[in-house]
């Protein structure tokens, strides 16, 4: 596998009127995802809201992103859910049984020393035949790995891919260098530091922005990669762009692809409805930022 890049969209799952997974706009999503040239596609994560999804409807989303995306791009998808390990090395064999190219892994909430999350890992990867990756997810607990396990893990050869969500960037910069060479492709997972990374020397990103604006983070990570000044004009309408949304994730980030010609709704089985003052702000912000088609207004 070469190593992974670009820009990877934390997909958001959209459900029907009985908040069932709707399968037809979410291949829908991907095909569009497609055409806006993201570099791969993250399934089955926090923004898809995987801890208000069963077992069963996680393995649907890595079937229908695998099924959809043919071979044109990989398919991350989370695999370590559940209260032990038995349960994580079980739905990781599934996720991998499903297709994805990379089983991406949270750090479980029930260790705690560098050591055991080690040993732990370690058994991951010789119990799940698929590549893996690593996944510092906000929930249920903020943690950061040390550098020097994540350059352990990298070291084996056996992680792919690093969705890194510390939001400081002397420590990307020294996750990027106590890791280069290997296979781990840090695809970190902050937007503002998102130019000043590139330029360090990472592939890519995995991200919330990449879910309503692909064709853009795209457009900043091809252009940052050729030393294109331009990168800079267009990371600064992304930062703006990004702000606003973060409030409102995950339900406005389906608003938003809403905004873009998508027909998925805002129903979220994790969080409250939005105010009308919000959904207001939405409407006027989008009028800035998109034309009648839902196509940028910001030209690259």
């Amino acid at each position: 596998m070469k190593l992974l890049s670009g820009a990877w969209p934390t997909m958001v799952t959209p459900f029907d009127h009985n908040f069932r997974i709707d399968t037809g706009v979410y291949r829908t999503i991907v095909a569009w995802y497609l055409e806006h040239g993201v570099g791969g596609l993250y399934a089955n994560c926090l923004s898809s809201e995987m801890y208000d999804l069963t077992n069963s409807e996680r393995l649907l989303l890595v079937n229908e992103a695998v099924s959809a995306s043919g071979v044109d791009v990989p398919v991350a998808a989370t695999g370590n859910l559940g209260n032990s390990v038995a349960e994580h090395i079980d739905l990781c064999q599934r996720v991998a049984a499903e297709g994805a190219d990379v089983v991406m892994l949270v750090v479980p909430h029930f260790l705690e020393s560098e050591t055991d999350l080690e040993r732990y890992y370690m058994t991951l990867a010789e119990k799940v035949n698929a590549p893996l990756g690593l996944y510092e997810c906000p929930v249920p607990r903020p943690y950061h790995l040390s550098v020097d396990l994540v350059a352990r893990l990298a070291q084996t050869g056996r992680f792919v891919a690093y969705k890194e969500t510390s939001c400081d960037l002397d420590k990307i910069q020294a996750h990027l260098d106590a890791t280069h060479g290997t296979p781990l492709a840090l695809l970190q997972a902050n937007t503002p530091y998102l130019l000043a990374a590139l330029q360090a020397g990472v592939p890519g990103c995995m991200s919330i922005a990449a879910i309503w604006l692909p064709e853009l983070v795209s457009a900043i990570i091809n252009k940052a990669q050729a030393g294109d000044a331009n990168a800079e004009v267009l990371h600064t309408h992304l930062c703006a762009m990004e702000l606003a949304q973060r409030t409102v994730h995950p339900m406005g980030s389906k608003i938003l692809l809403g905004k873009r010609g998508l027909p998925i709704s805002s129903r979220c089985r994790s969080n409250s409805e939005l105010s009308a003052e919000v959904c207001y702000a939405i409407d006027c912000a989008s009028r800035s930022w998109f034309d009648v088609h839902g196509n940028l207004k910001i030209r690259f």
